[in-house]
């Protein structure tokens, strides 16, 4: 197999993501408003933590630089990267009551769908040097 990108084997890390993570929740039940959507699933959702997630299934040595909040769902990411064989060294609790954004898919049909973002008082926006 040809490998469009080379890294040195010996590297810690091919790439370090710096961004947002997030929680996706995606209906089960298609072709529904919100209103009406009784089940969903739950995903690590952003596009950054996304991306993270993919080259590291692309068999990339991938770190991420980031904040997540200090409940559950702040578990729930740093159990699934570490899952993944992401680097979680750099991801760091927020102290002041920030939780992580949420965001719900409302699929209507095969060609039409949107979100509903709630990102009021964020983890990923405490990120600072």
């Amino acid at each position: 197999m040809m490998r469009l990108i080379e890294t040195d084997p010996l590297r810690p890390l091919d790439i370090i993501l710096l961004g947002r993570v997030a929680i996706d929740f995606n209906p089960v039940d298609y072709f529904q408003t919100l209103a009406e959507s009784t089940t969903f699933k739950k995903y690590v959702g952003g596009s950054t933590a996304n991306t993270a997630v993919g080259l590291a299934r692309l068999g990339k040595k991938c770190g991420f630089i980031g904040r997540v909040s200090d409940d559950q769902f702040g578990d729930y990411v740093t159990d699934f990267f570490k899952a993944e064989g992401i680097d979680v060294s750099t991801i760091s609790r927020c102290t002041n009551g920030e939780k992580l954004g949420l965001t719900f898919t409302e699929i209507l049909s095969r060609d039409e769908s949107s979100i509903l973002m709630y990102r009021e008082c964020i983890a990923d926006l405490q990120l600072s040097v």
